[in-house]
């Protein structure tokens, strides 16, 4: 990837090997671990009684459990050797599991088909991808490509928070709070393990940064335990007189149309749906 050009030098790692920051680079494998440990669970069938788009589909569990996978060599390839080519693919994997975690909380919330998830996922990565260009900032001097995710992973959660109050899917709740909890430690020791900060040995084994990296996967192992958790009809679901076999919630008429049991919504129109246990 070329010669070291100080990308990633502001985390506090420093080495004169091969790779420039040991530590915080083979600590991204706790990322492949974690998307390792999703695919293994779905294969075994473990969630099979929850019924939604993670266990009554091929495609989510599998795109989802591959972009995790794919942090870790991303990351490394930043860490490993602090060019421009591995920031880029550093930020670009960022970016993929932010426009999944938004386009899969949108499309949840609308009832979309998948054409519009993948349109959203797709607008989420071209914005991000331009903002971290730089081509605009004699215009906008806040925005970033760290700015981008940080947005995107926030409206997320707000649809996730309108998935929960306004379209009444239930989940186990504890696994977004020990997702969120394992997060926002991470970031305590994302801003510890800075170049800058007043805690920084750049030849120390542990780094602030690694702890980033391994909380991160562990936060993102809870979130693939919420979404399989998840339970696609309510208590309060009725009858449908518009649809045979439909149910019909008890949320606004304006949000969606009637739902269908949940051997055909949870598999999410077009997704090729999961054939049991292999």
């Amino acid at each position: 990837m070329g010669t070291p050009q100080g990308v990633g030098s502001d985390f506090c790692e420093v080495s004169d090997g091969l790779i420039k920051q040991p530590a915080n680079t083979w600590s991204d494998l706790g990322f492949v671990t974690a998307g390792l440990v999703m695919a293994w669970l779905m294969w075994r069938g473990a969630f099979a009684e929850n019924k939604n788009a993670f266990t009554q589909t091929t495609f989510t569990p599998i795109f989802f459990s591959s972009l995790v996978v794919l942090l870790g060599p991303c990351s490394m390839a930043m860490h490993a050797t602090l060019t421009h080519i591995g920031g880029a693919f550093d930020l670009l994997s960022m970016f993929l599991i932010s426009a999944f975690l938004m386009a899969y909380a949108v499309q949840r919330f609308f009832d979309w088909k998948p054409l519009y998830f993948t349109a959203v996922f797709v607008f989420v990565i071209v914005a991000s991808e331009w903002a971290g260009s730089g081509n605009y900032r004699h215009y906008f001097h806040l925005i970033s490509g760290r700015t981008a995710f940080a947005l995107f992973i926030s409206v997320a959660g707000i649809f996730e928070l309108l998935n929960f109050f306004v379209r009444k899917l239930q989940h186990e709740i504890k696994w977004i709070v020990y997702s969120q909890v394992s997060f926002w430690l991470a970031l305590v020791f994302w801003n510890l393990g800075k170049t800058n900060s007043g805690y920084c040995d750049p030849h120390l084994l542990l780094q602030g940064h690694a702890a980033w990296h391994l909380l991160d996967a562990l936060s993102l192992f809870f979130l693939f335990r919420f979404y399989v958790s998840e339970k696609c009809l309510g208590g309060n679901g009725r009858r449908s007189s518009s649809v045979p076999g439909a149910i019909q919630s008890n949320k606004p008429k304006h949000l969606t149309g009637p739902i269908t049991p949940a051997s055909s919504q949870c598999a999410r129109r077009g997704f090729p749906a999961r054939s049991g246990r292999r």
